[in-house]
Order: structure tokens, then sequence, then C-alpha cells
């Protein structure tokens, strides 16, 4: 009867929330980071099959994605872990949601102060949180020509940032923009550096954010991809019902 009763609370605590899809739709001509592959997906025709599918072709940073530890852990150091090492409960857990911004297309950092600052007034972070940083950027998401905007000196959090929330304890850091770092690379990619070999993992191009509170519980699991450096993830939040 305990585990009866224990899955009853799970299954109350589910409904009693409602969902928010934090994915962005994978097709043809969404924005990628520069260097990354880009998207595709084909039809494929298979001769005396009467099933229907395609073939895609897409990086382990498509869309909204995850980067594990060897993302920038070099080979060698005990912290590089690729994605299929990863414990899934690292993508799990209370989200923290900080707003910024708006920015216009500056490289913008978010600094150790802004966050604190940000803390005072909201939630603090605690060990074990994911924190979702909403820079406000994901109006921009449109498929290329148009989507080039999103890829326009997007901003990203600062060294101190990450190194607070490194510090905290924190599972992951997600942000609405291509990458963690902004546009311009900021100080030396250090968002990436600094979190990643610390195991704090990465999640990139989350979307609807808006629509989040400052607390929500957060699923984002990833493919086990064997050598993978990151995967794309169907990141859900569950958000207290208020009808």
């Amino acid at each position: 009867m305990a585990g009866t009763t224990s899955i009853d609370a799970i299954a109350a605590a589910f409904a009693g929330s409602r969902l928010v899809d934090l994915t962005r739709r994978l097709e043809p001509g969404i924005p990628s980071y520069p260097t990354h592959p880009k998207y595709h997906q084909m039809p494929w025709p298979a001769m005396g099959d009467p099933a229907e599918m395609n073939q895609l072709v897409l990086g382990e940073h498509t869309g909204t994605h995850v980067d594990a530890p060897s993302h920038f852990v070099a080979e060698g150091d005990p912290a590089r872990r690729h994605i299929d090492e990863l414990a899934l409960e690292g993508f799990m857990g209370r989200a923290v949601t900080m707003r910024f911004g708006p920015f216009k297309p500056t490289d913008a950092m978010v600094t150790r102060a802004e966050i604190e600052a940000w803390e005072a007034e909201h939630v603090a972070v605690r060990a074990g949180d994911i924190v979702l940083v909403d820079f406000q950027w994901e109006g921009r998401w449109r498929r290329v020509p148009e989507g080039f905007d999103f890829l326009d000196r997007w901003p990203g959090l600062s060294r101190d940032a990450a190194e607070l929330l490194r510090d905290r304890g924190v599972k992951a850091v997600g942000t609405d923009c291509v990458s963690l770092d902004p546009g311009n690379g900021g100080e030396g990619l250090a968002a990436h550096y600094t979190l990643l070999a610390a195991g704090v993992l990465i999640m990139e191009n989350v979307a609807n954010m808006a629509q989040l509170p400052d607390e929500s519980y957060l699923i984002a699991l990833p493919l086990p991809i064997a050598n993978g450096t990151g995967s794309p993830v169907r990141a859900v939040a569950l958000v207290p019902d208020a009808s």
C-alpha cells in the first residue's frame, strides 16, 4: 500500500500542474550556432515498404539541447563525461527562472551582481537547482534568413555570474539564446568552461520562458548518444495550476 500511496502522490502533483513546452520545433532553416551543423530532413523512400519515414541529419547541439561536459572539457581530464554517461537526475529538478533585459544586439553580459540583485527581489538559488536565464531574446527566433537576427550579438553570462552559479551547486543553467556565452564569446567562452568543468550542464535555445513563474519543475531528458558531447532534449516545465 505504501508504494501505491507514493505513486498517487506523484500522480496528484502532475494532475495539479500544467505543462509548459520549452522546446523548439525541429525544422529546416532553424538558427544554429555559426560553426555548428545545420538541420536537414529528407524523405526516405523505402521500396516495397508501406511505412512513411524521414532521414534526419543534425548536430548534437541542434534546437533546444543540452551540453555535456565533453563539449568543452578536454580528453584526459577526469571531469570529461559524455552525454550517455550522465545520471538522468541531472536533467530534472526545481527550476528558477531569472528574467533580464530585453537586450539589443550588443553582446551584453549579465553579471554576478545582477543575479544577486534578482535573487534579493525574487527567489534565492539553492544547491541542486536548475537556473533558467531568460534574456528575452527568443522573439528573434525564426527560420533563416529572418532568423539571422537571433544570431546577431546575443547576450550571455559573465565569468563571475557563471562562477556564482557553479559555487551555488546548481545542476544546470539554461538560456533562450543559442549560447550561454554572448555572441562575441564574452570572456573567452568563460561560462562554458567554468560550468562544464564543474559538471554543471548547459541548456540552450530554451523556448517559452516568458510563460514560467520564478519557480517551476523542469524535465529535459537527452538521448543516450555514445560519445555524445550533447543532445537535443524535449524540455517541459511543470507549473502549479492556479485554476
